[in-house]
Parts: structure tokens; C-alpha cells; sequence
């Protein structure tokens, strides 16, 4: 095998010689066009070159592959494929085999562009968003985007106090950290319907790591996970 594989997550697998992606991933049903998240990644890079005519890597290329999902997420699985220069990051939420949708982006870091499509176990490919440009620019509106419709400001942020503080350049490629405030009419995280609650302005400071246009982490006073929606331990 040429090339290296790169550990990311402590799990690493070469395409082609595991049944699933990275980790765990239920038996494939018979018949399926698409059985897990690498036939997901081929399917979509397929797409990409013959419908979008993108110079994309070929099936066989080897992949270092990881699992990356979100600590404490339940219901859902993220596996990550790269290959020189190439991101592969496969969604998937845990279902069985047939009933699964997965979420595919492809990123290329020397084009500096993103797509992102959906992809059925038939195959079909549905495309959400479109090749763009990754730049600041659209990463801060992705961050501001996830804030106001995160439940916390969902259920009694005030519109008006939502603002952006500052931004961070990180050392990654395309990743920044993007810090708002904004004042909720309430204590508490989340949607808190049903709560007992502190009637009192409470002032938070959100932080969104945007890393190629996806959101890798958000907290909220160092306090809530806002991808989670759990408190921090």
C-alpha cells in the first residue's frame, strides 16, 4: 500500500478492505446500490466528475478514513476521508441500511471549494449545495445562521442584542471561530418550554468553530454544548 494513512479520532481504515465505513456500521442489506458511507463517498465523487465535470479523485484512490463523530451525539455517525488534499466527511444517521440518507461533502483544499449532496441507498444523488468558494465571508454566515436557530435563541433570544464580537483565524485551512452575544429574556439553555424559570435578562457569549463551511463546535458561556444540547461536564 503507497502513501500514508493518518490517524484522526484513534480509528483508521483503507478503502476497500473494510466491509463498513470506519466503525459500526450495521450489515448491509442485499440488493442496495449504496451499503455504507464509502459507497456513499464513491457515488458522490462519481456525481461530481461526470454530472458537475469535477477533476475529483478516483474510487480506488486510498483513502485514510476516521471516525469523527461528535462526542456525546447519539443517533448519527461521521466518517472522514482524505486523500491528498481532498476531504471526504460522510453523515449518517443509525438506521437500517435501506432506510438510510447520507449527507456527503466534499471539500479540496488547494481549490478552496465545498459541495454537498444527499445520497440514497438506490444511488440518487440530490444536490444541496452547489461547488462554492469557501471563504470567511460565507463561514460567518453559517455560524450566524446555526446561532439564531439554535433552541436557546429560538425560545426567547433578543433579536436585537445578537451581534458578532469577534472572529479568530485558526491554523487549519478555512476554519474560524466566530464569537456573538445576544441576551435571552430568561435563565437556562435550550428550548425551555414547560420550565420554571428565572425571569431575569441573561447575557451569553456563543463561540461556532467553522471549519470548510461545516460547524465543528459550538458553546455557549462554557457551559452548553450546543450541538448536543447538553451541559458541559
Amino acid at each position: 500500500m503507497r502513501g500514508k494513512l493518518y490517524l484522526s479520532g484513534a480509528i483508521l481504515c483503507l478503502v476497500g478492505l473494510l466491509v463498513g465505513a470506519c466503525q459500526g456500521e450495521p450489515e448491509p442489506a442485499p440488493g442496495l446500490e449504496v451499503e455504507d458511507a464509502m459507497g456513499a463517498k464513491d457515488t458522490a465523487l462519481t456525481y461530481l466528475h461526470e454530472q458537475k465535470g469535477q477533476d475529483v479523485p478516483a474510487a480506488d484512490t486510498n483513502w485514510a478514513c476516521a471516525d469523527i463523530t461528535t462526542p456525546g451525539l447519539v443517533g448519527a455517525s461521521t466518517n472522514e476521508f482524505t486523500a491528498n488534499g481532498w476531504t471526504v466527511r460522510v453523515r449518517s444517521p443509525v438506521v437500517a441500511p435501506e432506510n438510510i440518507i447520507y449527507t456527503v461533502t466534499v471539500t479540496h483544499i488547494e481549490g478552496g471549494w465545498r459541495w454537498q449532496g444527499k445520497v440514497k441507498p438506490d444511488g440518487t444523488v440530490t444536490e444541496v449545495s452547489p461547488v462554492t468558494q469557501m471563504s470567511r465571508e460565507g463561514s460567518q454566515a453559517i455560524a450566524e445562521e446555526f446561532v439564531r436557530n439554535s433552541p436557546t435563541f429560538q425560545y426567547d433570544g433578543m433579536e436585537d442584542t445578537l451581534m458578532l464580537t469577534d472572529t479568530l483565524t485558526m491554523r487549519c485551512p478555512f476554519c474560524w471561530t466566530f464569537i456573538f452575544e445576544f441576551d435571552s429574556r430568561a435563565a437556562g439553555y435550550g428550548n425551555r418550554t414547560g420550565q420554571m424559570l428565572a425571569q431575569v435578562i441573561t447575557h451569553h457569549q456563543v463561540l461556532i468553530a467553522v471549519d470548510r463551511h461545516e460547524i465543528q463546535s459550538a458553546l455557549m458561556d462554557d457551559k452548553w454544548d450546543m450541538l448536543t444540547q447538553k451541559e458541559i461536564e
